[in-house]
């Protein structure tokens, strides 16, 4: 049974190592990401062929107008917290 509870130093020191290890690679991910973003900046300065060039645009105006139709949804939304908030603010003093 005492055989069981020891527990192994060389294996400690190597989940110590691993998590010692973990930042570095997180560094090298981030490197390689930036990387890999700049070489897609160069494609679309490379790109020559129009049709292609114009299925990103419309990608591209796509994403735009659910951005703004987000946008829109959230402010009406803030407007009418805000609109409540006001309104209840001031019948509480008017009640108290």
């Amino acid at each position: 049974m005492e055989a069981a509870d020891v527990t192994h130093p060389k294996g400690e020191k190597k989940k110590e190592h691993a998590e010692e290890a973990k930042p570095a690679k997180d560094k090298k991910d981030k490197k390689e990401n930036k990387e890999k973003s700049k070489e897609k900046k160069e494609k679309v300065g490379e790109a020559t062929d129009t049709t292609k060039l114009r299925a990103k645009l419309e990608k591209i105006d796509a994403k735009i107008d659910d951005l703004k139709a987000k946008k829109q949804e959230i402010v009406a939304r803030l407007l009418e917290l805000e609109g409540d908030g006001t309104n209840a603010a001031a019948a509480a003093p008017a009640s108290g």
